[in-house]
C-alpha cells in the first residue's frame, strides 16, 4: 500500500533544492533588504548553484573554500607598516605552560663568572661536576673556540688591514733584477748537477756510471715493535675510554714516567672534560718504600694516586681503591651504573688489578704482555662495572732508543726479539753490578766491561753453549729480559726530589680542597699512610733503601721475607696449598726407617727444615 505524501514537504533533489533563493541560507533575501546575497566564484562562502558550502568533492569544477582564500591573498598587498607596529597597550598573553618553565634571563657578567666557575671545577681532578648532563657545558667549549677565532685581530688589527691606512705586505722574491735571477738559477743547476742534493738518483752525474749502495748502518726496528700501536687495538680502547665514567690509569712503580700515556691524558682533557682520571701505581712491592711514597706525592699534582699490589691472597691498597670508586657511585647518583675502565701500558697489571678486586680470577692474567685481546665486562658490586682493556703503546720514532724503551716498559715478548742480546747493554748500565751478582749467583769478584762480556760469563755460568763451546749470547739474553720484565731484578727509576716549598704545598693542598674533593683526598692519604706496610721483595743496598729495614735473603727455593712477613714475588703465581700425600698402610714406618739409615750413614748432623746452614754443610762433606 503507497504512504500517504499528504502535509510533507517535498525532499530536495542531488542537485540542490527546488525553491533556491527562496529560503534563508540559500540566496533568499532577508526581512528588509532589497539586496541579495553573491554566490561569486572569488567570495569564500558562497553557495554553489547544487546548494553546497564548501566545495571538498575531488574531480569538481568549482573552487573549494581554500583556493579562494589563496586567491584573494595573492591580490592584497601586505601592510608593512601596521605590522611594524608595536602594540604598547596592554594585551592577553596565550596561557602557555612554557611562561612558567625554568627558563631565566642573566646579564653578561653573571655568565661570564659561571664560566670561569664551571672550568675550575672540570679542569680540577680532585673535584666532581654534579649534574654535568644538566648544565650548559657546551658554553665552555665555545668560549675556547670564539676566543681562537678572535686572535686574529691581535695578530693584525682592522686599522691595518681593512681601513684606508692598510699595510700590505711585500712579496718575497728571491732577486730583485733580473741578473741576480739569473746567478740564482744557474747556482741551483749546478748543485743538482753535482748531485750533492740528488740522493734518490742510482747514477752518479759526474761519471755516468751506476751509484754503489751505501751501506746503511740505521736501525732497522722489528715487526713486533708495532703490537699495541694497530687500529684494532686503539679501537678496543675508545669503546673502553666512550663507555667509562672513570677512568684508572695503571703504571708500573719501577717506571711511572715511563709506562704514562701524556698523549691520552691531554686528548681526555681537551675532548671528554667529563670523565674522571685516577692514576694506580701498581707493583709497588718491587721498590722500596719511600720511592712509592715520593712518586705519589709527585703524581698527585695532576691527577689522585694510588698505591697498589695486585694480589689475590694479600693484597695491597685494596680498601682505599674501593672507598674511591664508591665515592664516585655516590657522588654519580644520576647515572643507575658507574662504570670504570683500567687502561695503560701492557704488563703493567690492569687483569691483575680486577683480580685482586673480585678476590679471584675473573680476568686471564699473565707476566707476559698481550695476554688480554678484547675489553672485557667485569661486575664489582651493583652499581659499580669493571672494564679491562688491552695494553695500549703511543706511537713513537722507529729508532734503537725507542725500541730499546718498549722492551724494558715490557711492551714486546723476549722470546719474539730476533736478536735479544742488542737490548742488554741497557739492562747493564741501569742495574747496579751487586744486584746482577746476587741475582745469578755470580762470584763477588765477577767484572765486565760491556754486555757482551757479561752474557759470556753469565752463559757459560748456566751451560747456554754452543757448537765449540762458545757461550749462546742470544740464549742468555732472552733469560736476562725474562727477569727483568718479571721483576726478579732490583731496579726502578728515582723519582724527582722532594723540595720544601713542594712538601709543604703538597701537605697544605687537601686541606685547601672543595667539599667534593674530601673523599678523593681521604683515599690518597690513607694509601700514603699505609705504605710502611708493603714489604719489598728485593734486597736493596744502603742508599737505595735510605734507612729503610733491610730485607732478610730467604735461601735457595723459598721467597724473600722481611719482618717474619711473607709476599710472592710479582709476575708469578700466587702460593697454593700444599696437598696432604696419602700414606700407605707402613709407609710412615718405611719413611722413618729411610731417615734412619740417612741419618746413620751422614756425618751425625742433626739438620731441621727452616734452619739449614749451607756452608756448614758444604764444610762438612768438603766439597
Amino acid at each position: 500500500m503507497a504512504k500517504s505524501t499528504v502535509g510533507k514537504k517535498p525532499r530536495a533533489g542531488k542537485n540542490g533544492a527546488a525553491n533556491r533563493g527562496q529560503k534563508k541560507g540559500q540566496g533568499a533575501l532577508r526581512p528588509g533588504s532589497a539586496i541579495k546575497h553573491s554566490n561569486a566564484s572569488s567570495k569564500a562562502g558562497r553557495t554553489t548553484p547544487g546548494g553546497e558550502t564548501r566545495v571538498r568533492t575531488a574531480g569538481s569544477h568549482m573552487r573549494s573554500e581554500g583556493t579562494i582564500k589563496r586567491l584573494q591573498m595573492y591580490n592584497k598587498t601586505p601592510d608593512r607598516k601596521r605590522m611594524r607596529e608595536q602594540s604598547l597597550k596592554p594585551m592577553r598573553i596565550q596561557p602557555d605552560r612554557r611562561w612558567f618553565g625554568n627558563t631565566r634571563t642573566i646579564a653578561q657578567d653573571k655568565m661570564q663568572a659561571f664560566r670561569e666557575t664551571i672550568a675550575k671545577g672540570v679542569e680540577d681532578p680532585y673535584s666532581v661536576v654534579l649534574k654535568s648532563s644538566k648544565l650548559p657545558m657546551s658554553l665552555l667549549r665555545e668560549t675556547e673556540s670564539k676566543s681562537s677565532r678572535m686572535d686574529l685581530l691581535s695578530v693584525s688589527p682592522f686599522k691595518e688591514v681593512f681601513s684606508k691606512k692598510h699595510q700590505q705586505k711585500r712579496v718575497k722574491l728571491g732577486a730583485s733584477d733580473l741578473e741576480g735571477l739569473l746567478e740564482a738559477a744557474d747556482k741551483k743547476a749546478e748543485d743538482y748537477a753535482s748531485g750533492s742534493k740528488d740522493k734518490v738518483s742510482q747514477v752518479d752525474p759526474v761519471t755516468g756510471l751506476v751509484r754503489e749502495k751505501e751501506d746503511d748502518v740505521g736501525h732497522i726496528g722489528e715487526e713486533i715493535f708495532n703490537k699495541g700501536t694497530s687500529r684494532r687495538i686503539w679501537s678496543e680502547l675508545y669503546k673502553v675510554v666512550d663507555a667509562s665514567d672513570v677512568l684508572v690509569f695503571v703504571l708500573d712503580a719501577r717506571d711511572p714516567m715511563g709506562t704514562r700515556c701524556r698523549q691520552l691524558e691531554r686528548d681526555l682533557r681537551k675532548h671528554r672534560a667529563h670523565k674522571h682520571v685516577v692514576l694506580l701505581i701498581n707493583k709497588v712491592d718491587l721498590v722500596p718504600t719511600w720511592v712509592t711514597r715520593r712518586w705519589i706525592q709527585e703524581l698527585m699534582k695532576d691527577f689522585p694516586t694510588l698505591a697498589f699490589h695486585a694480589s689475590i691472597t694479600n693484597p695491597f691498597g685494596k680498601n682505599a681503591l674501593l672507598n674511591l670508586l664508591r665515592q664516585f657511585g655516590n657522588l654519580l647518583k644520576e647515572k643507575k651504573h658507574v662504570t670504570v675502565g683500567m687502561i695503560g701500558y701492557p704488563n703493567v697489571g690492569k687483569s691483575s688489578v680486577i683480580n685482586a678486586l673480585k678476590r679471584k680470577k675473573v680476568c686471564k692474567a699473565a707476566p707476559v704482555p698481550g695476554e688480554t685481546r678484547v675489553w672485557q665486562y667485569i661486575a664489582l658490586t651493583k652499581k659499580i662495572y669493571l672494564l679491562d682493556c688491552p695494553g695500549i703503546v703511543p706511537p713513537t720514532v722507529s729508532d734503537f732508543n725507542s725500541d730499546c724503551a718498549k722492551v724494558l716498559k715490557g711492551v714486546v715478548r723476549a722470546e719474539r726479539l730476533a736478536t735479544p742480546a742488542d737490548y742488554i747493554d741497557e739492562v747493564v748500565s741501569r742495574v747496579k753490578r751487586p744486584y746482577l751478582l746476587q741475582r745469578y749467583k755470580l762470584p763477588p769478584e765477577t767484572t765486565w766491561e760491556d754486555s757482551v762480556e757479561f752474557l759470556t760469563i753469565l752463559g757459560k755460568k748456566m751451560g747456554k753453549l754452543l757448537k765449540g763451546g762458545d757461550a749462546d749470547c742470544q740464549t742468555a739474553a732472552r733469560i736476562v729480559l725474562y727477569d727483568w720484565q718479571r721483576g726478579r731484578i732490583p731496579y726502578f727509576c728515582p723519582p724527582p726530589e722532594e723540595d720544601g716549598d713542594a712538601a709543604e704545598d703538597s701537605q697544605a693542598a687537601p686541606a685547601d680542597g672543595q667539599d667534593s674533593a674530601e673523599g678523593q683526598d681521604a683515599s690518597v692519604q690513607q694509601s700514603l699512610a699505609s705504605l710502611g706496610e708493603v714489604q719489598c721483595v728485593h734486597a736493596f743496598d744502603e742508599e737505595d733503601r735510605r734507612g729503610e729495614a733491610p730485607v732478610v735473603p730467604a735461601p735457595e727455593g723459598e721467597e724473600e721475607k722481611t719482618a717474619g712477613q711473607k709476599r710472592p714475588a710479582e709476575g708469578q703465581a700466587e702460593a697454593k696449598p700444599k696437598k696432604k700425600k696419602k700414606i700407605r698402610r707402613g709407609g710412615k714406618k718405611k719413611a722413618e726407617g729411610r731417615q734412619g739409615d740417612s741419618a746413620a750413614s751422614g756425618s751425625g748432623l742433626s739438620v731441621q727444615q727452616g734452619s739449614v746452614d749451607w756452608k756448614a754443610v758444604v764444610a762438612e762433606f768438603g766439597v
